[in-house]
């Protein structure tokens, strides 16, 4: 998919939202080629904002330490129901049923391979990044509370198979 998202984006013209924008753009990209791949379905950006992190908008949220010119977090949210239609469709082959903890690895797995992807796009640029392994966070635990309260960039998708969030978290 090469449609370019700029279109959605706010432009900055300080130093941080240049960061913001060229960390942003390839994450969206990312996301599209995973999930294309993986689960053969479409994104459709529905909006880009900027907002406060109150908690995970999803039932499952994958959390991702990230670190580049600056140390953040990339947080993909996903309602209960998307995961399960994803992980479905991901793992269709399976001929056990699916259960939570399967659902959640897959959510895991995505969240790896989105990584891979902006890694790859990223390369060589001056906003390369390395990420931590990926943690699976279910509803509002306790876990995920260190984020609150910070500034953050919100992608919306919707796909055939439901919506979810992509929220990039950068100390600045």
């Amino acid at each position: 998919m090469t449609t370019s998202h700029h279109s959605l984006l706010t432009t900055h013209h300080s130093p941080v939202g240049e960061i913001r924008d060229k960390l942003l753009e390839p994450l969206i990209s990312a996301t599209c080629a995973a999930l294309g791949e993986m689960a053969s379905t479409e994104l459709v950006v529905q909006a880009v904002c900027q907002t406060k992190l109150d908690q995970p908008l999803g039932d499952i949220a994958v959390v991702l330490g990230l670190t580049s010119a600056t140390e953040g977090s990339l947080i993909l949210s996903f309602p209960e129901r998307t995961a399960a239609a994803l992980a479905g469709r991901i793992l269709a082959g399976v001929t056990e049923e699916l259960d939570e903890s399967m659902i959640r690895d897959c959510m895991g797995e995505i969240a790896n391979v989105i990584a891979g992807q902006a890694k790859a796009l990223l390369a060589g640029s001056p906003y390369r990044f390395a990420f931590s392994l990926p943690k699976v966070v279910v509803g509002g635990s306790p876990e995920f509370r260190p984020q609150q309260g910070r500034d953050c960039l919100l992608v919306a998708f919707r796909t055939d198979l439901g919506e979810f969030a992509l929220q990039l978290v950068l100390e600045l």
